[in-house]
């Protein structure tokens, strides 16, 4: 990012030249040449990365193997894919290379949040998303003193670190009637009051307890919480979240704030208007139908030996 920042001027957080350089040039550049030093010697037979990233397919090119991608967004405005993708013919040229074809897309995102009138890509395979966990992780839920409340679950993410934009967010939800866990606070401790920040927890331990979560919009949450089946009150901050806020709020299964002091009365709107609850028990079944990671790995071994087969 920082030499991106000392090519462009512009900072690459948000969409646009500086992130179109940071990664279909910055990171190519700064990268490529010892990634593919070890990608020779591993000697893949197929390559997954993920979209924004133009190293690995750069590499499945010199190697002449074939890659997949996995989704790690929705959709992405055509004017922003046009100049990635010019950017890294740029690349391609740079080290006499033609790209090879893509094997599939991996496409965690449901079909009900895409742009209207867009279609999925060609090679897409939908995948459902589940929320991340992780077994050796000991979590126990805490204890308030007044139960009955509603439950409101507060997490920005991984990719905004912001402790005044957590706690501001925890005041109003617990002003307006909820009990609150604060995931991924820099500070945990026991709960006090109302409010709990847990510090890292991961969101399959604490999304069951939560009537409805407060997030920045980043992709790992909001399909997190699709999957659950519970509604959101989001506050975009950058890249994509922006694009998502539109969309759930959109489908009906949440809501958009710009000011961290609306989301105790957003939420406890969304608490009392059921069309919030139909729609993401809606979108859980609707992401159910999709295909578990455990069938991606066949079927893109089948590709793989298809792709093999028809080359020889």
């Amino acid at each position: 990012m920082t030499e991106t920042q000392r090519r462009t001027g512009l900072h690459p957080a948000q969409p646009g030249p500086a992130a179109v350089e940071m990664f279909a040039g910055t990171r190519v550049d700064l990268t490529y040449d010892e990634a593919q030093r070890e990608a020779t010697a591993f000697a893949p037979e197929l390559i997954v990365c993920e979209p924004f990233d133009y190293v690995a397919p750069t590499i499945a090119s010199a190697l002449d193997v074939p890659w997949a991608a996995l989704g790690i967004s929705g959709s992405v405005p055509t004017e922003l894919t046009s100049a990635l993708r010019g950017r890294w013919q740029q690349q391609l040229e740079r080290y006499s290379l033609r790209a090879t074809q893509r094997l599939a897309y991996l496409d965690p995102y449901p079909a009900f949040l895409r742009q209207e009138g867009e279609e999925p890509e060609p090679d897409a395979i939908a995948v459902r998303p589940v929320a991340f966990d992780r077994e050796d992780d000991v979590f126990e839920l805490p204890t308030f003193q007044e139960e009955d409340r509603p439950r409101a679950l507060v997490t920005f993410g991984t990719s905004v670190i912001d402790p005044e934009a957590q706690e501001a967010t925890a005041r109003s939800l617990a002003d307006s009637g909820f009990n609150v866990i604060v995931a991924g606070s820099p500070t945990p401790g026991r709960a006090a009051g109302h409010v709990h920040r847990a510090g890292f927890v991961p969101l399959a331990r604490v999304l069951p307890w939560a009537d409805v979560l407060i997030s920045a919009g980043g992709t790992g949450t909001v399909l997190a919480a699709l999957a659950a089946g519970t509604p959101m009150v989001v506050r975009p901050f950058h890249a994509d979240q922006p694009w998502n806020a539109e969309r759930l709020t959109r489908a009906g299964v949440a809501e958009t704030i710009s000011a961290f002091h609306d989301a105790g009365p957003t939420a406890a709107k969304i608490m009392a208007t059921p069309s919030y609850q139909e729609a993401a028990a809606q979108a859980a079944r609707e992401v159910s139908t999709m295909t578990p990671v455990s069938e991606i790995v066949p079927i893109l071994e089948t590709a793989v030996l298809r792709h093999s087969s028809e080359r020889r």
